[in-house]
């Protein structure tokens, strides 16, 4: 209890806030890469983008806040991968890179703020991909990019969210390789 007064008095009041924010966010992206689909897996991280673009707007971290909202936006479009011919078209990914890219040049603030800009860029392309054991693996050189930053934030919560992410992405990795393989043996 005297850690929870001492952050506030430290921090204030919306800080911790933001905190609780980035823990509820952080629950829906570690289970997003247990799900079993693309449209699941960017579902739940589109429910995270909102969360954390929430506790990002509260700690006054503008890059990551709109690369969130930005994210969320995306998420939901790439929920609906091949079911539209839009979504489909291999230029779509590039349109969200470029509004990430847009969004960059408005947050700068020094060559850290650029991190989760360039981790969403990539990501629009990743994200794209319907594969979803692709989609974990190639996932994990953003989270990197997105560790650093949050840590150059002061964003506590988040770096843990990235940590564990990381072990999330590497458990779903082998839950969902070791299925395949059993059900490639059974036939």
């Amino acid at each position: 209890m005297n850690a929870i007064k001492t952050l506030v008095a430290e921090n204030g009041i919306i800080y911790l806030i933001s905190q609780i924010i980035s823990i509820i966010a952080t629950f829906f992206l570690l289970i997003s890469y247990q799900q079993k689909t693309h449209k699941r897996i960017v579902g739940m991280q589109a429910i995270a983008g909102l969360l954390f673009g929430t506790q990002y707007l509260m700690i006054g971290q503008y890059a990551g806040m709109m690369c969130n909202y930005l994210g969320m936006v995306r998420g939901v479009c790439y929920s609906f991968r091949t079911k539209s011919k839009i979504i489909d078209s291999p230029a779509f990914p590039f349109v969200f890179a470029a509004f990430f890219a847009i969004s960059g040049i408005f947050t700068y603030t020094s060559p850290l703020s650029l991190l989760p800009t360039v981790a969403m860029m990539i990501s629009s392309f990743v994200q794209w991909n319907i594969k979803a054991q692709q989609l974990r693996a190639l996932t994990l050189p953003t989270s990197i990019m997105w560790l650093i930053y949050n840590a150059s934030c002061g964003a506590v919560v988040a770096v843990g969210t990235e940590l564990l992410s990381e072990v999330s992405i590497f458990i779903g990795l082998f839950r969902f390789r070791k299925k395949k393989a059993q059900s490639a043996e059974t036939k």
